[in-house]
């Protein structure tokens, strides 16, 4: 650094180093033609998982894979591309490739194309028999092939990933075999060689489960479109954009850090490079305005590691609930949404307080910015004004059925709003110099201008679809190109962004507005990608197949329009644009060898839950630890979760949590009267899991940051923890409170949800930093968060002062269904047996319908009861009815009903907790205000001495 290099901070070449060794591989071979093989063999990874996603071969007839053919040749591609790039230890060869390392490459490659290879019609035709052919019947061959694959697997992924997710794999695999001679409570039949040789290999239970079927089918795309994004620009674009509109606030460069994590959150997959590339930048400029190595180096930690709870890619977790939970990816995207987001807005606000707490200054802009006050009172009362308007237009059209239907009156209403907005901005732009008025004008004619251009595009793709039918493709590409040159084209009068040198201080800030508008056309693939899977609904690999076309298209043609629009010389911009492509699909290629080896390593853990049920063991030791206390079950599973997360990849993370302990939640839960959606189940583990990234005494993205800043990594991490309290408080959120992930909420009750959670994770910070206004007394900082806690979930309070149910006579079900009002739902408890014949108790959910009658209502969920000696007992459940999703099953007693009671708002509870801010404020403002008159007193009194 320009400050010297501080004791423990790696040079820029050692950081490369550290992600080439946890993400892409260390070895870079100086021998030219292996160089070039190893690249031409990640290129072909990368043109095979672009060949397979797109709709080519099935317009084309040829180059068909199946989803089971497609994972074989994904892991020979990873497998062998893993022994050729990452090193066996510390002191192997860097710049050559020992001749042990290309056997283990060729055979492990081998083991997994066998299954693809042995699994032909030619070989059932030489043979007489294939694969398919003997399900759970492996010969010799398959069996020694099985273990070798594994061996194979194994020590690639202590290679690539590190001891941790190898060392679980082995214990799982030890377990399936010793599976007798465990104790008590661990103990099980235990299964043959052959039978774990098919189910881990040859089965889609296993390696070649749907972990790694995801990574197949969705993540590559991902991981590629995020690597060519970073090679045409974005990547420093998004670092550029954040430091220019962020840098100048009081710990600016902390605040820019935290953006600019985000946004390369939304194409990085993992957080130590999202920590080393964009903390290569943020932590020296954080320093430089008064953090410590270890507080910068948390700070990055933090809003790095959030980059992979950040939706649409989440650490490629996203794409596997899809898989396990059943929902669709646009439901996945919803529900992760605003925690996502309510948990960078407070990590931004714990930077702002740290700042505040010690008086730090931004670093300066090139030019003063109009007044913010002004700024903000013009988007209130524009937006304020612009709802009342749009509320009367529309009851107004709802009165009249001449527009329509429903969709088409919201449009006009949106329409008619935005040109409301824009000629209110015209005349108000008539006030000449007068800063207030040309700053409100500018807000209204934005808001104005950002309702129809969001809106008319629906109601213009509606249009085009219709006139255009069949080609509306066509069309469309058509439309792209017009934009994307426009965008060049306006783009090109603005300077590129250069990259920065992080050893030389900033003196000022880029200019906002020359920055933002330099790299337009970066946003435009993200648009795509993000109509693609939200409005058009397309599949997840679609959508990122056709964004990932529209990013090499511009790969190859952004330099040669630049150099023309601005009238350069535009030779040799083609070829460097094809170099750019190439590097961006091997860089790719690299940055997904982890990942495909987690996924399948993580497929060996899935399978031996599958076939050993040690979810059940798992399920009753939580139980036993937390004697059925559901917060306690919530901490254990949560402290597991940060245990088996330890050193694992994202991918590899969400994998191993989900599988052991997600069960154990959604288990634990209903024996305990906590019914809770599978979504936020997987959200809990999958938040907690990802804290491993930061929880020392493994936390390898504290460690990255530390390497970085030169400070102590446990401490590093100690502290990044403390900042990452308000993402460990959302989880438990998620499971009491799920309107947070905004399930059966209504759109206005979503904004309402986002606004109050946003405020309440803002108190919580405060509370917790123990800075509010000034630093906070200890029983301010207890006020805060109770604070919080009442705005996160008003209804426990609620439930304290008014039952939430009544209990009636399980007998009057049906009575009690006929009376029960539509859309409520009652809580019953029943008793049974599990299904090893152990009694159990289960708490379900009964809907009340619509149907006229309780014995209707009854029929409609799926249920079937009879009376015997005073007790209602379940005679069956129709297939695949609400009933028997919800766990009722034939012979079950039920011990209580309960009818949910007309409970007063349980927003009421706000009042006395804004109350309770509200007298926080005031008393901390009295503070403020005399620490600001000492201030006064003693620089006058310093002055009138001198």
């Amino acid at each position: 650094m320009s400050e010297g290099t501080n004791k423990g901070q790696l040079s820029a070449s050692e950081l490369e180093d550290l992600v080439a060794s946890t993400d892409t591989g260390g070895r870079n071979p100086t021998n030219r033609h292996v160089a070039m093989l190893i690249a031409g063999v990640a290129l072909a990874w990368s043109l095979f998982q672009i060949w397979i996603a797109s709709p080519l071969p099935y317009s084309l007839g040829i180059g068909v894979f199946s989803s089971r053919e497609a994972r074989p040749i994904h892991l020979a591609f990873a497998l062998f591309l893993a022994y050729l790039v990452f090193p066996a230890f510390r002191n192997s060869p860097r710049r050559s490739v020992p001749i042990a390392d290309w056997a283990l490459a060729i055979g492990a490659s081998a083991c997994a194309l066998y299954l693809f290879v042995f699994d032909t019609a030619l070989i059932k035709s030489l043979m007489g028999t294939r694969l398919a052919d003997r399900p759970n019947n492996p010969n010799g061959t398959d069996v020694v092939v099985a273990v070798l694959g594994i061996l194979f697997l194994l020590e690639a992924t202590r290679r690539a990933l590190g001891p941790p997710l190898m060392i679980v794999a082995i214990i799982f695999l030890g377990y399936t075999f010793l599976g007798p001679y465990a104790p008590g409570l661990l103990a099980w039949k235990g299964a043959s060689f052959n039978a774990v040789a098919f189910h881990q290999w040859l089965s889609t239970e296993g390696v070649f489960g749907i972990a790694l079927g995801v990574s197949t089918d969705l993540v590559f795309l991902f991981v590629l479109f995020g690597a060519l994004l970073d090679k045409a620009g974005a990547g420093n674009y998004f670092i550029k954009v954040a430091f220019s509109l962020m840098g100048h606030f009081s710990g600016g460069p902390a605040k820019a850090a935290v953006v600019a994590s985000g946004m390369t959150g939304l194409i990085s997959g993992s957080s130590i490079a999202n920590v080393v590339t964009t903390g290569t930048f943020t932590i020296p400029m954080m320093r430089r305005v008064g953090f410590s190595p270890e507080k910068a180096g948390a700070v990055e930690v933090a809003s790095s590691v959030n980059g992979q709870i950040m939706p649409p890619v989440m650490g490629a977790a996203a794409f596997l609930m899809v898989e396990y939970i059943g929902i669709s990816y646009f439901e996945v995207v919803k529900h992760a949404f605003i925690p996502a987001i309510i948990s960078y807005i407070a990590l931004v606000y714990i930077v702002h307080l740290e700042a505040m707490r010690k008086g730090m200054e931004g670093l300066p802009r090139a030019s003063e910015p109009k007044p913010l006050k002004w700024a903000l009172v013009s988007f209130g009362v524009t937006i304020s004004v612009m709802l009342a308007i749009a509320g009367g237009i529309y009851y107004l059209f709802a009165a009249f059925e001449a527009l329509g239907s429903s969709q088409n009156r919201l449009f006009a209403v949106l329409i008619v709003l935005g040109l409301i907005a824009c000629v209110m901005a015209l005349l108000r732009s008539r006030a000449g110099e007068d800063t207030r008025m040309r700053v409100l004008s500018t807000g209204a004619l934005v808001i104005g201008v950002s309702a129809i251009a969001s809106f008319g595009l629906f109601f213009f793709m509606d249009v085009l679809t219709r006139v255009t039918g069949n080609w509306t493709q066509w069309a469309v590409a058509v439309l792209l190109l017009a934009v994307y040159v426009g965008l060049v084209r306006y783009c090109s009068q603005f300077p590129d962004l250069e990259m920065d040198d992080p050893n030389v201080p900033v003196v000022r800030l880029p200019e906002p507005g020359p920055t933002v508008k330099s790299g337009l056309h970066f946003l435009l693939p993200v648009f795509v990608l993000i109509w693609c899977l939200m409005v058009e609904r397309l599949s997840p690999s679609l959508s990122a197949f056709w964004a990932a076309m529209l990013m090499i298209f511009i790969l190859l043609t952004q330099r040669p329009l630049f150099a023309y629009f601005r009238k350069e010389p535009t030779e040799g911009t083609v070829a460097r644009g094809w170099s750019e492509l190439i590097d961006g699909m091997i860089a790719g290629a690299r940055n997904m060898i982890g990942i495909g080896i987690a996924t399948a390593a993580a497929g060996i853990i899935v399978g031996a839950v599958s076939q050993t049920g040690v979810g059940a063991v798992l399920a009753a030791l939580v139980e036993f630890l937390s004697q059925g206390q559901i917060l306690l079950i919530l901490i254990f599973t949560a402290i597991l979760s940060l245990i088996l997360g330890m050193g694992l990849p994202t991918t590899a993370n969400y994998i191993v949590v989900s599988s052991l302990l997600a069960p154990v939640i959604v288990a634990l839960g209903q024996q305990n009267g906590l019914i809770v959606p599978l979504v936020a189940v997987h959200l809990f583990v999958f938040y907690f899991g990802i804290m491993a990234d930061v929880t020392p005494p493994v936390g390898l993205a504290s460690f990255a940051a530390a390497a970085v800043s030169g400070g102590d990594p446990i401490r590093t991490g100690f502290v990044a923890f403390f900042y990452s309290l308000r993402t460990a408080l959302l989880p438990f959120l998620f499971i009491f409170n799920t309107d947070i992930l905004l399930i059966d909420v209504t759109p206005l009750e979503g904004v309402v949800v986002f606004i109050v959670a946003t405020a309440a994770i803002l108190v919580f910070t405060a509370g917790a930093q123990g800075y509010f206004i000034v630093r906070s007394r200890l029983w301010e900082s207890a006020a805060l968060i109770l604070v919080a806690f009442t705005l996160f979930r008003p209804g426990f309070w609620m439930d304290l002062a008014v039952a939430p149910y009544d209990q009636v006579e399980p007998t009057s079900l049906v009575e009690t269904l006929e009376r029960a009002t539509p859309g409520t739902e009652l809580r019953a408890t029943v008793s049974g047996m599990n299904d090893v014949g152990d009694p159990i108790t289960l708490t379900m959910m009964i809907p009340v319908g619509n149907e006229a009658t309780g014995d209707e209502r009854l029929e409609a969920f799926g249920l079937m009861v009879f009376e015997q000696d005073g007790k209602l007992i379940v005679d069956g459940t129709a297939y695949d009815s609400p009933a028997q999703q919800a766990g009722f099953d034939f012979d079950q007693i039920f011990e209580t009903l309960d009818v949910p009671t007309a409970q007063p708002p349980r927003e009421l509870f706000y009042i006395p907790a804004l109350l309770l801010l509200g007298l926080v404020y005031m008393l901390q403002r009295g503070r403020k205000r005399q620490l600001v008159e000492e201030k006064k007193r003693l620089k006058a009194d310093k002055e009138a001495t001198a």
